[in-house]
């Protein structure tokens, strides 16, 4: 039995009449063709009309269909788009067998960089209007994506110098070798003259890249930069300190389709949740939106404008909190109905400020407090040795707050933590002494059940390498915790430990009316950490299969306008293929048209 055989080259065969035959009904090129040719190019920045005079120029649709198709088959380079409109059947078909140059197809990239963003938004809006993205949420992260430039094109002012300084002296090093080569036999092995030249022409081209690179920094105030492209900067990504740009993306939560992007130059997320959310709001043309974020964008002050803005910011709280507290100095003003129900966040802070809760503030995860708390400073101490009473600024003056060094002398403790057994209960500490459940925390003077104390007063008072110099050592551990670093015996050894040596002044006991007392408005936020936990499942989908179709993390344009473009060609990729899967050909094509 022989292997399958196919067809004899040079039997004439009878194909389909039409181009159209090839392409079957139900082929996404025909929704590429229908969602592209449904858009008013001109409106949304492209070239609408030709121009009247010289060579005729390719179609600004054709252009876009081709980039599209390619962006979705994993083809990013402008010369295999050339070579695949030239023998793809389907290419053919939606370009009607027009095969543009390769530096067209790179030119309309980059020259039509702003219009090619208002595509991606335009199909964020045909996707709204088929009701496929949640209006309740959307969760926000970050992603690096490699520049273009060069590791040897990136420079760290404090690296640079130094660099220089190697390079000064290398330079000075060969030039006297150079001199000897003019008064010395050659010797086998040795560097010729020429060879001598050569190193000493690349070592001034450094030397003059590296003292521009300097400058640069200087005039600039930045601590780095990269010289190839820009407007990138060294960012911390999985293979290192890299030249990239930090893409944020807004995911909705339903059907994980992307609706709003943004290229940054940011380092890191933490100035980025507001801008986030707000460009989300945008898209789907809603009032009021949740972010849910990771930590990265755990900055405070970005949290609270976004619950001024009347948005929900779900991000993680301080580490070991349940809500995220933000503290305000009480003062006196009058505060209106019309104040309350502003917008304006300078007056939404004065409400606050005064003790008053804004109406954008009244909900359920958002609590309010006064608390008075006595100034700093305007307490009383008596000199035991005097008997006067004095200030706290006098007490200070006359030496009551003065420490020293104690000299601890410890071994090294068997481990250098507190291990904790869940199901058992009990606490090992470092030099292997079995501590016992005391009892639930009380941070602030409240009892906390999710955190527990251990200790063993029997234990710490036969110890002769003991990690405190109280009588005991009293460790709690939080909810889920299992261990907790010991630094005593590291700062025992560097003399860190000290202890009060002044031992003559007393704190008095002041009654109320006695006390200067400040007032503190408190405003408690706690985000529903339960929606934290869908974050993974949404946000890192669309990256994942963004850098996957691309083979790579890497751009292939500069500046963060063309990389917008770029990117935001790779997610209409994306949006485009999950509406696919969600609605089929069909009804893609009905709702195009409609």
């Amino acid at each position: 039995m022989g292997y399958i055989q196919g067809a004899d080259r040079n039997q004439t065969i009878l194909l389909p009449d039409t181009l159209d035959d090839y392409v079957g009904v139900d082929n996404e090129v025909r929704a590429i063709d229908a969602f592209i040719d449904s858009l008013d190019v001109g409106a949304i920045g492209f070239k609408a009309e030709p121009a009247k005079e010289g060579r005729p120029g390719y179609d600004p649709c054709d252009m876009l269909k081709l980039y599209m198709y390619g962006y979705l088959n994993h083809i990013r380079s402008s010369r295999r788009l050339q070579k695949e409109a030239a023998r793809n059947v389907e290419l053919m078909w939606l370009l009607k067998k027009v095969v543009p140059d390769f530096r067209c197809i790179a030119d309309f990239r980059k020259d039509n960089a702003k219009a090619i963003k208002e595509v991606f938004k335009a199909f964020v809006k045909l996707c709204n209007a088929a009701g496929l993205l949640s209006h309740e949420s959307v969760v926000i992260d970050g992603s690096k994506f490699r520049a273009v430039n060069a590791d040897n094109k990136s420079y760290v002012s404090s690296n640079a110098t130094k660099v220089l300084l190697d390079v000064e002296e290398k330079i000075n090093q060969y030039m006297k070798e150079l001199d000897e080569s003019d008064t010395a036999e050659t010797k086998a092995g040795a560097l010729t003259k020429e060879d001598i030249t050569g190193v000493l022409d690349y070592l001034e081209c450094r030397k003059a890249q590296l003292t521009e690179a300097l400058a640069q920094m200087e005039s600039s105030g930045e601590n780095h930069i990269c010289t190839t492209d820009p407007e990138s900067r060294l960012m911390k990504t999985r293979d290192g300190i890299r030249p990239s740009f930090n893409v944020q993306t807004a995911v909705e939560s339903d059907n994980h389709l992307i609706v709003h992007y943004d290229v940054t130059s940011e380092c890191t997320d933490w100035n980025l949740l507001e801008d986030g959310i707000t460009g989300a709001k945008i898209a789907l043309g809603v009032e009021n939106l949740e972010g849910i974020a990771d930590r990265g964008y755990g900055n405070s002050d970005e949290v609270l404008q976004c619950l001024l803005n009347g948005d929900t910011p779900t991000t993680h709280p301080n580490k070991g909190e349940k809500s995220r507290i933000f503290r305000f100095q009480k003062i006196d003003a009058e505060i209106t109905e019309e104040m309350l129900s502003s917008k304006d966040k300078c007056t939404l802070l004065k409400c606050i400020s005064a003790g008053e809760l804004p109406e954008v503030l009244q909900r359920d995860d958002v609590e309010i407090e006064i608390l008075k708390r006595r100034e700093q400073g305007t307490g009383l101490y008596l000199n035991k040795e005097t008997g006067e009473l004095v200030s706290y600024a006098e007490m200070k003056a006359m030496g009551g707050l003065q420490t020293a060094p104690v000299d601890v002398k410890r071994d090294p403790p068997l481990q250098p933590y507190f291990k904790r057994d869940i199901e058992k209960d009990i606490v090992i500490c470092p030099m292997g002494q079995t501590l016992f459940y005391a009892g639930p925390g009380q941070p602030n003077g409240k009892k906390d059940t999710t955190i527990r104390r251990y200790h063993r007063l029997s234990a710490c008072s036969k110890c002769q390498n003991k990690c405190t110099l109280g009588k005991r050592r009293i460790i709690s551990f939080k909810e889920g915790e299992t261990r907790k670093d010991e630094p005593f015996y590291d700062r025992a050894r560097e003399n860190k430990i000290v202890r009060k040596t002044n031992h003559k002044f007393k704190a008095i006991a002041l009654s109320e009316e006695e006390s200067s007392w400040d007032e503190w408005v408190i405003i408690r936020y706690y985000p529903n950490q339960q929606h934290l936990r869908k974050r993974n499942t949404v946000v890192e989908h669309p990256y994942g299969t963004v850098k996957r179709w691309h083979g790579a993390s890497y751009l292939l344009t500069k500046g963060k306008l063309k990389v917008a473009a770029e990117t935001g060609l790779s997610f209409l990729a994306y949006n485009f293929r999950r509406a696919m899967n969600l609605l089929g050909t069909k009804k893609m094509m009905e709702l195009v048209r409609a």
